[in-house]
């Protein structure tokens, strides 16, 4: 015996039990009346043929429409399709409904997936090819405009902002789960190499949180979606040959009418995903352009899922890249250091052999040089490469600038430059000593490297300013200059104007111990006059509260 249950309108809630013989549907029908104004007074007809349901309109003034198309010609009725009267919605079933329950479990005990069809079978109401390069969305109401807006725009500002494909598929579903009417959503991905799909979002409305009974769908309408690669929208139905099984048991006992839209999202040319929407027809009814707005969304989301992972592979091949780019460049700079010491190295056996001091003294000093470069070089990698915490004290610059001209002295005098201190007295302040001794150490070897053969001189200048509460380390070459374009990358790792004798590395490692401690590098430079570089460090210990306040505190 065919039933008629009314989803909106005048009469919501009835349920119109119908005889095996014709009956009518309209303001005047003995058999299915409506309270409905805009019906006609017979408006549709529902009679048996052969076995099956055929539904007619009776020439009504509004037209009478079947799941969104109006009925021109008669047309058989399945299972759980909806039927149009005016302002009046009916869904049309065959049997009757109870509710049923199911347990809490793990999210992969939350789906339950029909393998038999023997729970929830379903009729496929309407279809949208997924496979398409788009999906033009056809005007809807206002309404449903301004929530396909807010989906498609909330969805646009995550894309790129995740780089996790699963992140990013999970913050999709909360946003349509958030945005459309729907009692559970299902995010399926199949990540094995037997094509099973498994859940991995589930989402349910609040006054299902108590209770959380399973979500029955047919492994069927998965495997067609599969097939086919369309969105499809379905209701629970018993008729449909698609979707049918051995075992008819009715899905309407079990879990009352729902309305499905079950969706693939393409990445590239393979379904990376599903989505899985269903509610209870007695609260809301998917309609065909919430399916092509579901169809849209899992086409944008297959697109962003191919853009992350072209990211991700570019990022990796950038890093290759780089990694060996650097390999490349330490190596050819390790080997001009291990030459040289090989050269010293020869040096020392050719005095053991003569037994003569002088070439000893010189061999073991370029064999010295050498190794300095290397601690040097080292210590700036390790800088370079990973955070650093400074271990931030109360010391005096003054004492660390000048162990530092002690060690460059020597390199300075086989240089023939001049070493001019000027350092004004000052209290304690708080510093990294290491830190800061290595900053000074590089920025003071590139400086005498830079000076001219003859009449070279570095002005090495500290200053003390307690109104400002800071601290500056000045020292000034007169060396050729920094042309504009050095100037902007002479911060940069592996950037150096000095050919092979440098690594690039000195200078990156010193701005990054400044900036760890709060403080600032400036840079002045004429071509043909010299270069001065200035640490501006803070006389005050500092301490990050969070990433977006720096605290100061007056030194103890």
């Amino acid at each position: 015996m065919p039933t008629l249950y009314v989803l909106q309108g005048p009469d919501k809630g009835r349920t119109y039990d119908t005889p095996r013989e014709p009956a009518v549907i309209g303001r005047a029908s003995d058999h299915i009346q409506l309270t409905d104004n805009s019906a006609s007074r017979r408006h549709a007809e529902i009679r048996p043929d052969n076995g099956s349901w055929m539904l007619v309109d009776l020439n009504s003034s509004n037209g009478t429409y079947l799941n969104g198309q109006r009925v021109i010609s008669p047309i058989a009725l399945k299972h759980g399709d909806q039927i149009k009267v005016g302002s009046t919605l009916l869904v049309f079933s065959g049997r009757e409904n109870i509710n049923g329950t199911g347990d809490p479990h793990l999210i992969h005990d939350l789906v339950d997936f029909d393998i038999a069809g023997t729970k929830s079978e379903s009729s496929i109401l309407s279809t949208v090819d997924s496979s398409q390069d788009s999906v033009i969305l056809q005007p809807p109401e206002t309404a449903d405009a301004v929530v396909a807006w807010n989906v498609v725009y909330k969805i646009a500002e995550t894309i790129g902002g995740l780089e996790s494909v699963d992140a990013f598929l999970e913050r999709v579903t909360d946003i349509l789960f958030e945005h459309l009417f729907v009692d559970h959503l299902v995010l399926l991905t199949s990540k094995s190499k037997s094509g099973e799909w498994t859940p991995q979002v589930v989402r349910y409305r609040p006054h299902d949180q108590g209770r959380r009974p399973k979500i029955v769908t047919s492994s069927t309408i998965i495997n067609h979606v599969v097939k086919t690669r369309e969105g499809v929208l379905c209701a629970n139905a018993m008729t449909d040959d698609r979707f049918g099984g051995d075992a008819k048991q009715d899905s309407i006992h079990r879990l009352g009418l729902r309305s499905i839209i079950c969706v693939p999202i393409f990445a590239g040319e393979q379904i990376h995903a599903i989505f899985h929407l269903d509610c209870s027809m007695s609260h809301h009814t998917f309609t065909q352009e919430q399916l092509r707005l579901v169809v849209a969304i899992g086409r944008l989301a297959g697109l962003a899922i191919e853009n992350i992972r072209l990211q991700n592979a570019r990022m990796r091949n950038e890093r290759l890249a780089a990694t060996g780019e650097t390999v490349a460049y330490l190596s050819h700079h390790i080997r001009n250091i291990l030459q040289g010491m090989q050269g010293g190295v020869d040096v020392v056996e050719l005095g053991l052999k003569r037994k003569s001091v002088e070439s000893l003294e010189s061999g073991w000093s370029m064999v010295k040089r050498n190794l300095d470069r290397i601690y040097l070089l080292a210590l700036n990698m390790l800088t370079f490469s990973k955070d650093r915490q400074p271990k931030v004290q109360t010391a005096q610059l003054n004492k660390i600038v000048e162990d530092v001209i002690s060690l460059v002295q020597a390199k300075a005098d086989d240089h023939h430059v001049m070493l001019l201190p000027e350092l004004e007295e000052m209290p304690a302040v708080p510093l990294d000593p290491e830190g800061i001794h290595q900053v000074a150490h590089n920025i003071l070897l590139n400086a005498v490297e830079a000076c001219p053969e003859t009449g070279g001189r570095i002005n090495i200048t500290t200053r003390y300013y307690s109104a400002q509460a800071r601290v500056t380390l000045t020292i000034t070459d007169n060396g050729a200059g920094i042309s504009p374009e050095d100037r902007e990358r002479i911060f940069d790792p592996f950037h150096s104007s000095k050919g092979h004798s440098g690594t690039g590395l000195g200078l990156a490692a010193a701005k990054k111990i400044v900036n760890e401690l709060h403080g600032e590098i400036e840079v002045e430079s004429t071509i043909g006059e010299g270069t001065t570089i200035r640490v501006v460090l803070p006389a005050v210990h500092v301490r990050l509260v969070d990433s977006d306040k720096t605290h100061f505190a007056a030194p103890s």
